[in-house]
């Protein structure tokens, strides 16, 4: 399956999206997303996360991969952690390539701070809600 777009589940507040849906938690290497299929479809994707405790009023913005691919990052599937192994089945990460991570840490910067600071906002930019 060749994946163009990518989902991640977010919060709205006021109807807004805002970068802090897009950061990572200390300890966390990589962006949760799932690829954009038509099974299981997007509204699938958003109600699995729902089940796995994400909380709020949650809707489900899209990336392409191009635009992650120029911010720096990779795609790596992993497994999801839903209770849907459908949905499951479609969850990638986006993560820093090998070399940034290295540079990272050799400076003594955390993945997680650099991403907070550099990526989410950008990201936030770049993705749109789903109707």
């Amino acid at each position: 399956m060749e994946v163009k777009e990518l989902l991640r589940v977010v919060g709205l507040s006021k109807g807004k999206l805002k970068p802090s849906e897009f950061r990572l938690r200390e300890g966390e290497v990589g962006l949760s997303l799932f690829a954009r299929t038509a099974h299981p479809s997007p509204d699938e994707v958003r109600e699995a996360v729902r089940a796995a405790g994400k909380r709020g009023e949650l809707a489900v913005a899209v990336l392409s991969v191009e635009q992650i691919g120029s911010l720096g990052l990779v795609l790596v599937q992993t497994p999801g952690g839903t209770p849907s192994p459908e949905v499951n089945a479609i969850h990638y990460e986006a993560c820093l390539r090998w070399f940034r991570r290295l540079l990272l840490r050799l400076r003594g910067i955390g993945i997680h701070d650099y991403f907070n600071q550099e990526l989410s906002p950008k990201l936030c930019e770049a993705a749109r809600v789903l109707d």
